[in-house]
């Protein structure tokens, strides 16, 4: 048997040779081991997590006050104008957000897969993490700055990333190849308050509202619609890479992710 008849042989065996809702002990995808495509998905949506978060708050805030006064008319009927100007006011935040070392430390599992229909399995990822949080505040009263103040700390994420994954076919230059298509539906992300390790002289109240804003950077970006929206996004665009055909079938290779 020459090769190109082997490889489509083995292609067919892969993609016909199992019958959904087989007595198996797996689901499987279209007659592919479901745990294999899963994985294959799960690397992609992983991938797809930003890295780095980023947000103001009153960042450039200012109050139009008195700077001057200006006199004009007669001496004895003086005309006095009061000077106002834009100048900086109020408590300007940043914060930044960042995952670390991602290859080492962004563990993701799968759980939960299980049919759903015929050729469709879904899913759950849990996804943990390190972060690391930087967070400045410059505070102003009425123009005049009165400190900059910083503030750093780490944190693990736990994130629960609902998704399915069906399968179609596609041209190739043997025979049909296939298309996997992920879809992500839900995002939930649990994180413990940052535990600051490096706050300089900050005190009291701003103290705490530098790492409750730390925490609400996280969960803006990663608990719900925003980070679903992203990931689907991101999978439509890199579908190639989701797509097998046989040419690519004896390189597969699966395997636990540790990004």
């Amino acid at each position: 048997m020459n090769a190109k008849l082997f490889f489509t042989n083995l292609f067919i065996s892969l993609v016909v040779g199992n019958v959904w809702g087989a007595d198996e002990p797996a689901p499987t995808v279209g007659g592919l081991p479901s745990e294999a495509i899963a994985n294959i998905a799960a690397g992609m949506i992983a991938d797809a997590i930003p890295r780095d978060y980023e947000k103001y708050k009153d960042w450039g805030s200012t109050k139009r006050i008195t700077t001057g006064l200006d006199f004009h008319g007669h001496v004895w009927d003086p005309k006095i104008d009061r000077r106002k100007s834009e100048v900086n006011d109020g408590v300007w935040k940043h914060y930044r957000v960042t995952l670390v070392e991602p290859e080492k430390n962004l563990v993701v599992r799968i759980e939960n897969l299980r049919s759903v229909a015929a050729g469709q399995v879904a899913f759950t990822l849990d996804i943990s993490a390190k972060v690391h949080g930087w967070a400045q505040a410059r505070v102003y009263k009425d123009g005049i700055p009165l400190g900059s103040y910083t503030a750093e700390g780490d944190s693990v994420i736990d994130l629960s990333i609902d998704g399915e994954i069906g399968l179609e076919t596609t041209p190739s230059s043997l025979i049909s190849g296939i298309q996997i298509k992920p879809h992500v539906s839900a995002a939930r992300v649990k994180l413990d308050d940052f535990n600051l390790t490096r706050i300089g002289e900050i005190k009291g109240a701003l103290a705490h509202d530098l790492g409750d804003g730390l925490k609400h950077v996280v969960e803006d970006e990663l608990d719900g619609p925003k980070l679903v929206e992203r990931i689907n996004h991101t999978l439509d665009k890199q579908k190639n890479k989701l797509k097998i055909t046989p040419e690519k079938l004896l390189g597969l290779k699966t395997q636990d992710r540790r990004l």
